[in-house]
């Protein structure tokens, strides 16, 4: 059997990793066409410091998943006590399954810290917890008047039963047109440049989840409880806790792209070739066009290669996929109307712009140990701040300096994405003066790094996918996965059960259109991994 895997990200390494679990007669080519390892998920090194791309906590509601990774990367138990280890999934027992090393006792790079999870929001210049808390700090940062209309506004909504049209609808019912306008509004129009109510509900369902005020209270209310009890939870599964909410998580030593690229070697080793700088130029159907059957691809010379495959798995963007699906003579393989939705199908660029720099704190002098701030102020360009630092110490070259991340969400070929390199760090080093988060004599060095395609949006023909989608499924030997491969806001652990599946309605001979079906089940917001178990079965 021979298989090609078009992308070299989470979703086709674990898609490959499976196949080779379960079946030995196969041969796999995975075409990668960037430089580097893990797709968005990679960790681009700047003179000794990491860049994690739009930043990539390690945890998940899946067993399979977190086993999966911590076989790969053990957790470093070093700085742990006990009690951080026999915390899992609401209840005290061991974890079963994980692999656990002490890093003094090691040479290998090859784990997982335990990193505590900390973001903010900056508005009106003051840093409010995220998510929201209903705190002291929170309410005198709001202050008493505002407070009083928060929560009118919190009941009106709940008295307004209407169904949600919009992600403006979607995130008023759950908080209020108070907080939506303080918190949400303007940082979301910053991410999708679309104001909410130009955008599908069906985000809020895949994002914001079943977070609300209301899960906020009883949140509270839980831990309360547990510290009158001494029984409060510090493990790292925290299966039955709110995304939102989750406050440990796992992190590769040297960020997400140590994972990916380790895995890369590990699969090479099992004779899996892995081609870098090698875009996919189109793939090419039988004459029934009913099945796709070649690869295409240039080779060092830019002479167009056609390799021949049994199955072919994607994960580049159903743009570029359905566009580049032809038949032997040229003819696009689907029809006009299918043609039209994935040539529609929207995406937000996004750019980062890496500073290093001698002096970071907050508004007010605040120490900052977030991994994230979400800058909800309206003056700015910058929609979210990373601090490196705090996401692994091993990501700075030199620890007594900080090396953040300016995250700007754009079109590619938009007014912000044509700047030059210079104009762009001008541009950040304005703005974190403007937020007052440091001063101009702390930059030492910086660098940009444009990122295409980096978060499939939710309008313009998004809603007639389903369209699409139930077309391309009556391709059996044609499976799309994984982000951009399913035009679907995942996180890197969806898109791993969706190549984990892949491999095993592959593996045994399970092909058909109404298989394929449940792979895009995964993360519609039910225990997402648990709903499709019977496809093993």
């Amino acid at each position: 059997m021979k298989v090609a895997v078009i992308g070299a990200g989470p979703a086709g390494l674990a898609f490959t990793d499976k196949l080779l679990e379960l079946r030995k007669d196969i041969s796999i080519d995975i075409y990668e066409k960037s430089n580097h390892i893990g797709g968005i998920s990679k960790t681009v090194n700047y003179k000794g410091n990491r860049i994690d791309i739009g930043g990539h906590r390690f945890f998940s509601k899946s067993d399979e998943v977190m086993k999966w990774w911590t076989n790969k990367f053990p957790i470093d138990i070093s700085t742990l006590k006990e009690s951080d280890l026999i915390s899992y999934q609401n209840s005290s027992r061991n974890i079963e399954g994980y692999k656990t090393i002490k890093e003094k006792n090691t040479k290998d790079d090859r784990i997982m810290l335990v990193r505590k999870r900390k973001s903010r929001i900056l508005y009106s210049g003051k840093l409010y917890d995220y998510p929201l808390k209903l705190n002291l700090k929170t309410i005198k940062n709001i202050g008493s008047i505002k407070i009083i209309n928060v929560g009118l506004s919190y009941l009106k909504s709940k008295l307004d039963k209407k169904e949600a049209k919009n992600l403006e609808d979607f995130i008023i019912s759950r908080f209020g047109y108070k907080l939506y306008t303080m918190f949400f509004e303007s940082y979301t129009e910053k991410v999708w440049g679309r104001h909410p109510k130009e955008i599908s509900p069906e985000w809020g369902a895949q994002r914001i989840k079943g977070l609300s005020i209301r899960k906020l209270i009883i949140d509270i209310l839980k831990k309360l409880l547990s510290k009158i009890i001494n029984t409060e939870s510090n493990g790292i599964s925290q299966k039955n806790t709110e995304t939102s909410l989750i406050e440990r998580f796992l992190y590769p030593k040297y960020g997400p792209g140590q994972m990916w690229e380790e895995v890369a070697n590990d699969l090479k080793r099992n004779n899996v070739n892995i081609f870098m700088n090698k875009p996919i130029k189109g793939i090419e159907f039988s004459s029934d066009k009913r099945k796709a059957e070649k690869i295409l691809f240039k080779d060092e010379n830019g002479k167009i290669i056609k390799q021949k495959y049994d199955y072919i798995i994607s994960t580049m963007p159903i743009k570029e996929l359905i566009k580049s699906s032809k038949s032997e003579n040229e003819e696009y393989i689907f029809p006009p109307e299918i043609l039209k939705i994935a040539e529609s199908l929207p995406y937000r660029d996004f750019i980062t712009i890496g500073l290093l720099i001698n002096h970071i704190s907050g508004p007010q002098m605040e120490l900052l140990d977030d991994t994230w701030i979400y800058v909800q102020e309206p003056n700015v360009k910058v929609g979210r701040i990373q601090i490196f630092n705090n996401w692994s110490p091993y990501l700075v070259a030199d620890k007594k300096n900080y090396w953040i991340g300016l995250e700007y969400f754009c079109n590619e070929n938009d007014e912000l994405w044509k700047k030059s390199d210079i104009e762009l760090i001008e541009l950040a080093k304005e703005e974190i003066i403007k937020l007052k988060l440091t001063n101009s004599k702390a930059f030492i060095d910086s660098t940009i790094i444009r990122e295409p395609k980096t978060y499939p949006a939710y309008f313009d023909s998004y809603e007639k996918i389903d369209t699409l989608i139930n077309c391309v499924n009556k391709i059996n030997n044609l499976f799309l996965i994984g982000r951009n491969g399913m035009h679907k806001y995942n996180n890197q652990d969806h898109s791993m059960l969706s190549g984990f599946r892949a491999a095993e309605l592959i593996a045994h001979n399970r092909v058909n259109e109404k298989s394929k079906e449940e792979l895009w089940q995964i993360n519609v917001e039910q225990e997402y991994h648990e709903e499709i178990k019977n496809i093993k079965e």
